[in-house]
């Protein structure tokens, strides 16, 4: 669908701060309500963006395609993948005593052990003594490459929600739309069900008017 609003409410704007929203309060979020607490921010902050969404005058059915996108799409595809990166986050991913610096320690002399055996190894081609030392330093901050390499796999999680949005907002916006959609993409939301009420309850009153007269 076509966006008359702006590129603030592009598929891909829109994505990038209901999932920056998300990954602000997830942290808090228990296993057992992690969906139910991700539906709840998604819909706040859609509801957030609605409304300045309106005053730009945007279209009923561009947000309807773009809300089944977030809420049906990308969604359920970021829970999937931060429920269980929130899981492995509250236990250090696994990390032996969440790598306090007696773990710390215990990597590093471990590493350096290693590495000295290595280095003994006639068969093994390494004649730098520097490698035990390298092994003891990776060993120090292992816990670091841990949580590196998890966080490097959800951040690219949620650009590819972000990418592949942008690029299905694009490819309906190219090819299959007809002249009713894109009639339809001009057309701005309709009032709200409380306007609409108070213009019938007015009606009302002025057909009492007309009758008493």
């Amino acid at each position: 669908m076509l966006n008359i609003a702006g590129s603030d409410y592009d598929y891909a704007s829109v994505v990038f701060v209901i999932l920056q929203e998300c990954e602000h309060r997830r942290r808090g979020w228990e296993t057992e309500e992690f969906e139910i607490q991700a539906h709840a921010t998604a819909r706040e902050k859609l509801a957030q963006i609605r409304k300045a969404y309106d005053e730009f005058g945007g279209s009923e059915s561009y947000w309807e395609t773009l809300e089944k996108e977030v809420l049906g799409v990308v969604l359920p595809q970021y829970i999937e993948d931060a429920s269980g990166f929130n899981e492995s986050e509250k236990h250090a991913f696994g990390v032996w005593r969440q790598g306090d610096p007696a773990a710390r320690g215990a990597f590093a002399l471990a590493g350096l052990l290693i590495g000295s055996i290595i280095i003994a190894m006639p068969w093994i081609p390494i004649f730098e003594d520097l490698f035990a030392f390298a092994l003891t330093g990776a060993g120090a901050l292992y816990p670091d490459l841990v949580r590196y390499t998890w966080e490097r796999r959800h951040a690219k999680v949620l650009n590819r929600l972000i990418t592949e949005s942008a690029a299905y907002q694009e490819n309906a916006r190219l090819h299959y739309m007809t002249a009713i959609d894109i009639q339809q993409s001009f057309q701005p939301a309709e009032p709200k069900a409380l306007d609409d009420g108070l213009g019938t309850k007015d009606s009302g009153a002025d057909e009492e008017r007309r009758a008493s007269e």
